[in-house]
């Protein structure tokens, strides 16, 4: 470029920058600048609308995010808006802003709850102070620094640092995309930089599951505390496996005379504000069939599984689900978790988890015989949907599992 000539980017950055330096210009080529500059950063199209009581000779219209939110804007010409969209676009975005925006664009995208929740927490954990922070300020020695001085130094396993990265890099890439930034600083820090830092112990098999005595121990204190809804909900999970959010959303209507229909779980909101208390939300599918839904499974009632499952109906209060509070509210599958961990930890059993139930009953499966299509279709892994459509079809199979189930226990 001559020293003569001047483009259309500088002329914008001299009015920007220095307005008083850009008086010169005429105000045709101010708006032609300002409107190029809104162009190569809004994304959303802008509409002539017809009249209305507000806006008699029409108006235009668009929308953008603020804190993660659509928000629509209205001017009464393309003029006022493309002034507006200017004043806008000159605040720069921080880190959080366009962390938002990518949650909200996740959910449109029809992201699950769980998915969503899991953005959440792993942004938690991000340092505050540079959440704060425009993204356009944001370094890679920044990011660097945070991870040696304090995320690292929580000893994460090497999948949840391979997560956090991800996540840093996806809001920058989102930010260039709609151009809030330029560069993606975390593009250029990789894990296998930092997974010595990483805890790379592994749990045994032990780790994860109840022990037979764990068992035992965990069924009289429950039988010592029925007053308890939540005891309840324990002696169904070690019989069944089921999952927490599958017991907290269990109907009466769902216990037949044989069989256990399991085909909706309970799943935690996504909370908008960190210090909000959680909420939650009943779905017409397990955690296996969201993407395809096959009708849920079925799990046989054994001589000690209904046992639990007449105490569960013989607690006070009406209500439509199984395991409910005297007020008929059904419980919440994370202070069922917490009761669990209170509970292990008053027994001193190491694990604390309702997976580790699952875990239990898969090998009590295995123990007795039940072929691996066979445990698919009671616990509800995952498998080849023609297999598991025929062994769910297949009711003289169920009979079987649950004549071994009866006699094993």
């Amino acid at each position: 470029m001559s020293g003569s000539s001047l483009t259309a980017e500088n002329m914008m950055l001299s009015y920007i920058c220095t307005p008083e330096s850009a008086s010169w210009l005429d105000i045709a080529m101010i708006r032609k600048i300002k409107q190029d500059y809104v162009d190569s950063r809004h994304t959303h199209a802008i509409t002539r609308l017809n009249s209305t009581n507000k806006y008699r000779d029409g108006h235009y219209r668009t929308h953008i995010y603020v804190n993660g939110k659509r928000k629509k804007v209205e001017r009464s010409t393309k003029e006022e808006l493309y002034d507006f969209l200017f004043e806008f676009y000159q605040k720069p975005k921080t880190y959080d802003d366009v962390f938002k925006e990518l949650v909200e664009y996740k959910r449109e995208c029809a992201l699950s709850p769980n998915s969503i929740n899991d953005l959440l927490r792993y942004h938690g954990y991000f340092s505050s102070n540079l959440r704060s922070k425009p993204i356009t300020h944001l370094t890679e020695d920044d990011i660097r620094n945070w991870l040696i001085k304090e995320y690292l130094l929580r000893r994460p396993k090497k999948e949840a640092l391979k997560k956090m990265l991800q996540l840093i890099r996806s809001v920058f890439e989102f930010g260039i995309r709609h151009k809030y930034c330029l560069d993606n600083p975390a593009r250029y820090i990789l894990l296998e930089e930092y997974s010595k830092a990483c805890d790379v112990n592994t749990k045994s098999n032990e780790d994860h599951s109840f022990s037979e005595d764990d068992i035992q121990r965990l069924r009289e204190y429950c039988r010592e505390h029925l007053g308890n809804p939540h005891s309840v909900v324990m002696l169904v999970a070690m019989e069944t496996g089921m999952r927490a959010g599958e017991l907290a959303a269990l109907h009466k209507s769902d216990v037949g005379q044989d069989h256990i229909h399991i085909h909706r779980q309970q799943i935690r909101n996504p909370k908008e504000d960190p210090d909000s208390k959680s909420s939650f939300t009943e779905v017409c599918y397990t955690k296996n069939e969201r993407k395809n839904p096959k009708g849920g499974r079925y799990f046989p009632i054994t001589p000690r599984c209904r046992e639990a499952i007449d105490l569960a109906l013989a607690l006070p209060g009406e209500s439509e689900y199984l395991f409910h509070h005297p007020n008929g509210n059904p419980i919440q599958k994370d202070s069922y978790g917490y009761y669990l961990r209170r509970v292990c930890g008053r027994l001193n059993i190491s694990v604390k988890h309702n997976h580790a139930f699952r875990v239990h009953v898969n090998a009590r499966l295995i123990a007795a015989g039940i072929d691996a299509n066979g445990r698919c279709l009671l616990l509800g892994h995952s498998m080849q949907t023609n297999e598991r459509h025929y062994s769910f079809a297949d009711s003289r199979k169920l009979d079987e599992i649950k004549a071994i189930l009866s006699d094993a226990s």
